[in-house]
């Protein structure tokens, strides 16, 4: 068995090798493989509409946004997108953004001393390098930098991941929840933090069954991300196979040997989520590779995912 299974890994990476080699890639540069991005370069910007409204939303300090799908959906891609323009854009000078992550088994007084940690990195705000042990005097130390951010007419972003995470335990989520409306609620004629949230349905759920006024304060309540359909699914193929051939992706580089029947092909195997997509388009790779080392043919096309996938 052992000798069987080693046979198979070598005739694989023989076989992904050749094909790769025909058509152009670098060494160790396998197109749809990894699950998360290797260069932003792959991305494929389909949430423009969204990311209009959620700027909209921040320019205007309308209110708290939270953006709720499926794993899979793009969320990270998304939420990355804003992180960086808020931390490190042109206009980074106007908000203080903090990413509150592992929030599985998380407590009101810890989501405050996170956040606080996430803000000790602007030297124009004075926060103290040790905190209290009471939560009601973390808040406080809270309270105060709110009002620094306030006096100083910047905006602060809180951005909390996977909220499923934390909505497995009715506890910590009730803890968690707490805390994002107390600090949502700061400021006098308009809000100091905006709460950027993100999670799966199942958190979406939790936050209306179990924090109502939150949830009636989300300006943007339970945003969804876009589908890919063919052009979506068309570039992604083609970012992934400029980034195997180390070259520089531009509109209209060809997703050869993806045929259009096999994008197609792509389009109807998948849910539409970019995870799930790149995953139909790792298989339609994989197959090719079979195809090419049993035929010589080098195009996937729908007999490809029909005979190999």
């Amino acid at each position: 068995m052992t000798d069987g299974f080693t046979e198979a890994l070598d005739e694989t990476e023989g076989a992904q090798a050749a094909y790769g080699k025909q058509l152009g890639f670098v060494e160790q540069r396998t197109p749809f493989a990894a699950e998360s991005l290797p260069d932003t370069s792959i991305a494929v910007n389909v949430n423009q509409d969204l990311l209009k409204e959620v700027a909209s939303h921040i320019i205007n300090r309308a209110g708290h946004v939270s953006v709720i799908d499926k794993r899979g959906a793009g969320k990270t891609h998304f939420r990355e997108l804003v992180y960086d323009a808020l931390r490190d854009g042109p206009r980074s000078e106007e908000f203080a953004i903090a990413r509150i992550k592992e929030v599985e088994s998380i407590t009101t007084r810890r989501f405050y001393t996170r956040l606080l940690d996430e803000l000790q990195r602007y030297e124009y705000l004075d926060i103290p390098e040790s905190y209290p042990h009471a939560t009601d005097e973390v808040r406080s130390v809270v309270e105060d930098v709110a009002g620094q951010l306030e006096n100083q007419n910047r905006c602060g972003i809180i951005q909390v991941d996977q909220l499923e995470d934390a909505a497995r335990r009715k506890s910590t989520f009730e803890q968690l929840l707490a805390g994002l409306q107390s600090v949502g609620d700061l400021g006098e004629s308009e809000p100091v933090f905006l709460l950027f949230l993100f999670g799966t349905p199942t958190a979406g759920d939790r936050i209306d069954e179990l924090r109502e006024t939150l949830s009636s304060r989300l300006v943007a309540k339970h945003r969804s991300l876009e589908r890919f359909e063919f052009a979506e699914t068309d570039e992604l193929i083609s970012r992934w196979l400029a980034w195997a051939r180390d070259e520089e992706f531009t509109e209209g580089y060809p997703a050869d040997p993806f045929s259009a029947g096999a994008i197609r092909k792509v389009v109807d195997r998948s849910d539409g989520t970019p995870r799930d997509v790149r995953q139909q388009c790792y298989h339609g790779f994989r197959g090719g590779a079979e195809q090419y080392a049993d035929t010589g043919k080098v195009r996937i096309t729908e007999e490809t995912f029909e005979s190999y996938v």
